[in-house]
Protein backbone atom coordinates (compact mmCIF):
# COMPACT_ATOMS: atom_id res chain seq x y z
CA UNK A 1 0.00 0.00 0.00
CA UNK A 2 1.37 3.24 -1.03
CA UNK A 3 1.60 5.94 1.65
CA UNK A 4 0.89 9.47 0.71
CA UNK A 5 2.81 12.10 2.52
CA UNK A 6 1.25 15.44 2.89
CA UNK A 7 3.13 18.45 3.95
CA UNK A 8 1.59 20.47 6.73
CA UNK A 9 1.58 23.67 4.71
CA UNK A 10 0.29 22.33 1.43
CA UNK A 11 -3.37 23.21 2.12
CA UNK A 12 -2.77 26.45 4.16
CA UNK A 13 -4.40 29.41 2.55
CA UNK A 14 -1.98 32.33 2.32
CA UNK A 15 -3.26 35.48 3.95
CA UNK A 16 -2.91 38.64 1.95
CA UNK A 17 -1.04 41.32 3.67
CA UNK A 18 -2.93 44.58 3.95
CA UNK A 19 -0.79 47.62 3.32
CA UNK A 20 -2.16 50.91 4.76
CA UNK A 21 -0.90 54.26 3.46
CA UNK A 22 -0.04 57.16 5.87
CA UNK A 23 -3.11 59.11 4.60
CA UNK A 24 -5.42 56.20 5.45
CA UNK A 25 -3.92 55.80 8.93
CA UNK A 26 -4.29 59.58 9.56
CA UNK A 27 -7.90 59.53 8.40
CA UNK A 28 -8.64 56.60 10.72
CA UNK A 29 -7.11 58.39 13.71
CA UNK A 30 -9.09 61.59 12.95
CA UNK A 31 -12.32 59.61 12.56
CA UNK A 32 -11.74 57.85 15.90
CA UNK A 33 -11.08 61.16 17.68
CA UNK A 34 -14.23 62.70 16.17
CA UNK A 35 -16.34 59.74 17.33
CA UNK A 36 -14.95 59.99 20.87
CA UNK A 37 -15.59 63.75 20.99
CA UNK A 38 -19.17 63.19 19.78
CA UNK A 39 -19.81 60.54 22.41
CA UNK A 40 -18.41 62.73 25.21
CA UNK A 41 -20.49 65.73 24.01
CA UNK A 42 -23.65 63.58 23.92
CA UNK A 43 -23.01 62.37 27.50
CA UNK A 44 -22.45 65.94 28.72
CA UNK A 45 -25.72 67.09 27.12
CA UNK A 46 -27.61 64.09 28.60
CA UNK A 47 -26.24 64.82 32.08
CA UNK A 48 -27.12 68.54 31.61
CA UNK A 49 -23.53 69.68 32.07
CA UNK A 50 -23.73 71.40 28.66
CA UNK A 51 -26.77 73.25 27.28
CA UNK A 52 -28.33 71.62 24.30
CA UNK A 53 -28.05 73.66 21.08
CA UNK A 54 -31.04 75.91 20.58
CA UNK A 55 -33.17 75.49 17.52
CA UNK A 56 -33.68 78.35 15.13
CA UNK A 57 -37.12 79.97 15.73
CA UNK A 58 -39.72 79.81 13.06
CA UNK A 59 -39.84 82.75 10.61
CA UNK A 60 -43.17 84.56 10.49
CA UNK A 61 -43.96 86.10 7.14
CA UNK A 62 -46.18 89.19 7.25
CA UNK A 63 -47.56 90.65 4.07
CA UNK A 64 -47.19 94.42 4.11
CA UNK A 65 -49.46 96.30 1.73
CA UNK A 66 -47.66 98.51 -0.78
CA UNK A 67 -47.25 102.16 0.06
CA UNK A 68 -49.74 104.20 -2.00
CA UNK A 69 -48.24 106.69 -4.38
CA UNK A 70 -48.45 110.35 -3.42
CA UNK A 71 -51.08 112.22 -5.41
CA UNK A 72 -49.55 114.41 -8.03
CA UNK A 73 -50.30 118.08 -7.54
CA UNK A 74 -50.95 119.81 -10.86
CA UNK A 75 -48.43 122.49 -11.68
CA UNK A 76 -50.14 125.91 -11.87
CA UNK A 77 -49.82 127.65 -15.22
CA UNK A 78 -47.12 130.35 -15.41
CA UNK A 79 -48.31 133.84 -14.63
CA UNK A 80 -48.26 136.30 -17.47
CA UNK A 81 -47.53 139.90 -16.57
CA UNK A 82 -48.65 142.60 -18.95
CA UNK A 83 -46.64 145.80 -18.69
CA UNK A 84 -48.79 148.93 -18.51
CA UNK A 85 -48.51 151.25 -21.51
CA UNK A 86 -46.01 154.06 -21.14
CA UNK A 87 -47.45 157.55 -21.22
CA UNK A 88 -45.14 160.27 -22.49
CA UNK A 89 -45.64 163.36 -20.36
CA UNK A 90 -46.15 166.58 -22.29
CA UNK A 91 -43.87 169.29 -20.92
CA UNK A 92 -45.63 172.56 -20.23
CA UNK A 93 -44.90 175.44 -22.58
CA UNK A 94 -42.95 178.22 -20.88
CA UNK A 95 -42.78 181.64 -22.53
CA UNK A 96 -40.04 184.00 -21.35
CA UNK A 97 -40.36 187.71 -22.07
CA UNK A 98 -37.18 189.81 -21.90
CA UNK A 99 -37.44 193.55 -21.40
CA UNK A 100 -34.15 195.41 -21.93
CA UNK A 101 -33.39 198.11 -19.36
CA UNK A 102 -33.66 201.74 -20.35
CA UNK A 103 -30.33 203.35 -21.31
CA UNK A 104 -28.92 205.79 -18.82
CA UNK A 105 -26.62 208.70 -19.66
CA UNK A 106 -24.03 209.51 -17.04
CA UNK A 107 -21.69 212.47 -17.23
CA UNK A 108 -18.35 211.71 -15.69
CA UNK A 109 -15.87 214.46 -14.84
CA UNK A 110 -13.00 212.04 -14.23
CA UNK A 111 -10.61 211.17 -17.03
CA UNK A 112 -10.92 207.64 -18.35
CA UNK A 113 -8.75 205.06 -16.69
CA UNK A 114 -6.26 203.66 -19.16
CA UNK A 115 -6.60 199.96 -19.77
CA UNK A 116 -3.32 198.12 -19.05
CA UNK A 117 -1.83 196.46 -22.05
CA UNK A 118 -1.14 192.78 -21.53
CA UNK A 119 1.89 191.67 -23.47
CA UNK A 120 1.25 188.76 -25.77
CA UNK A 121 2.13 185.38 -24.31
CA UNK A 122 5.14 183.81 -25.87
CA UNK A 123 4.83 180.06 -26.07
CA UNK A 124 8.08 178.29 -25.17
CA UNK A 125 9.64 176.29 -27.92
CA UNK A 126 8.77 172.62 -27.66
CA UNK A 127 11.89 170.55 -27.21
CA UNK A 128 11.69 166.87 -28.04
CA UNK A 129 12.08 164.54 -25.02
CA UNK A 130 15.47 162.92 -24.61
CA UNK A 131 15.73 159.44 -26.09
CA UNK A 132 15.03 156.59 -23.69
CA UNK A 133 18.10 154.82 -22.32
CA UNK A 134 17.95 151.03 -22.21
CA UNK A 135 20.76 149.38 -20.18
CA UNK A 136 22.79 146.49 -21.54
CA UNK A 137 21.34 143.01 -21.07
CA UNK A 138 23.44 139.93 -20.50
CA UNK A 139 23.35 137.05 -22.98
CA UNK A 140 22.85 134.06 -20.67
CA UNK A 141 24.39 131.52 -23.03
CA UNK A 142 27.76 133.30 -22.86
CA UNK A 143 27.85 133.80 -19.09
CA UNK A 144 29.67 130.57 -18.33
CA UNK A 145 31.59 129.75 -15.15
CA UNK A 146 35.34 130.45 -15.33
CA UNK A 147 37.68 127.49 -15.26
CA UNK A 148 39.08 126.81 -11.80
CA UNK A 149 42.89 127.25 -11.70
CA UNK A 150 44.52 123.89 -10.98
CA UNK A 151 46.91 125.32 -8.38
CA UNK A 152 44.08 127.15 -6.60
CA UNK A 153 42.08 123.93 -6.50
CA UNK A 154 45.00 122.05 -4.92
CA UNK A 155 45.53 124.84 -2.40
CA UNK A 156 41.78 124.92 -1.62
CA UNK A 157 41.47 128.60 -2.57
CA UNK A 158 37.91 129.87 -2.99
CA UNK A 159 35.89 133.08 -2.71
CA UNK A 160 33.44 135.53 -4.34
CA UNK A 161 34.41 138.67 -6.24
CA UNK A 162 32.55 141.67 -7.72
CA UNK A 163 33.53 143.24 -11.06
CA UNK A 164 32.69 146.53 -12.77
CA UNK A 165 32.44 145.86 -16.53
CA UNK A 166 32.77 148.31 -19.42
CA UNK A 167 30.71 147.28 -22.46
CA UNK A 168 31.11 148.83 -25.90
CA UNK A 169 28.53 149.43 -28.65
CA UNK A 170 28.88 145.80 -29.85
CA UNK A 171 28.22 144.23 -26.43
CA UNK A 172 31.87 143.18 -25.91
CA UNK A 173 33.42 143.51 -22.45
CA UNK A 174 36.40 145.82 -23.02
CA UNK A 175 37.42 146.22 -19.39
CA UNK A 176 36.78 144.39 -16.10
CA UNK A 177 37.76 146.12 -12.86
CA UNK A 178 37.89 144.21 -9.57
CA UNK A 179 35.68 145.94 -6.96
CA UNK A 180 35.73 143.22 -4.29
CA UNK A 181 38.51 140.63 -4.49
CA UNK A 182 38.36 136.96 -3.55
CA UNK A 183 41.56 137.41 -1.62
CA UNK A 184 43.56 135.31 -4.09
CA UNK A 185 45.26 136.90 -7.10
CA UNK A 186 45.08 133.71 -9.19
CA UNK A 187 41.30 133.56 -8.83
CA UNK A 188 40.88 137.29 -9.61
CA UNK A 189 42.99 137.07 -12.77
CA UNK A 190 41.20 133.93 -13.94
CA UNK A 191 37.80 135.61 -13.52
CA UNK A 192 38.83 138.86 -15.29
CA UNK A 193 40.36 137.04 -18.27
CA UNK A 194 37.40 134.68 -18.61
CA UNK A 195 34.75 137.42 -18.47
CA UNK A 196 36.56 139.60 -21.04
CA UNK A 197 37.01 136.73 -23.49
CA UNK A 198 33.70 134.87 -23.10
CA UNK A 199 30.91 137.06 -21.70
CA UNK A 200 28.76 139.05 -24.13
CA UNK A 201 25.92 141.55 -23.74
CA UNK A 202 23.17 143.11 -25.78
CA UNK A 203 24.49 146.70 -26.00
CA UNK A 204 22.77 149.56 -24.24
CA UNK A 205 20.50 151.73 -26.42
CA UNK A 206 20.01 155.50 -26.33
CA UNK A 207 16.80 155.61 -28.28
CA UNK A 208 17.66 153.69 -31.45
CA UNK A 209 21.44 154.12 -31.16
CA UNK A 210 23.79 151.65 -29.43
CA UNK A 211 26.00 153.33 -26.81
CA UNK A 212 28.74 152.17 -24.38
CA UNK A 213 27.63 151.35 -20.85
CA UNK A 214 28.70 149.90 -17.50
CA UNK A 215 27.46 146.78 -15.69
CA UNK A 216 28.17 144.92 -12.45
CA UNK A 217 29.07 141.22 -12.32
CA UNK A 218 29.63 138.67 -9.57
CA UNK A 219 31.91 135.65 -10.01
CA UNK A 220 32.12 132.91 -7.40
CA UNK A 221 34.76 130.20 -7.00
CA UNK A 222 33.44 127.48 -4.74
CA UNK A 223 34.94 124.03 -4.15
CA UNK A 224 32.51 121.15 -3.80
Amino acid sequence: MTELQYSTGSFRVSRARTVNTPQQRLFGIAFAIAMEVGIVYALLVTLEFVDAPSLRPNITVVNVPPIPDEPQIPVPPPQVFTAPPLQTPIPPEVVLTYTPPAPTTAISTQPPVPVPQIPPRVEPALTPPPPVFTPARSIAATHTIPEYPALSRRLREQGTMRLKLTIDEKGIVTQATVVNSTGFQRLDEAAVNWVKSHWRYTPAMQGTRAVPSMADAIVEFRLQ
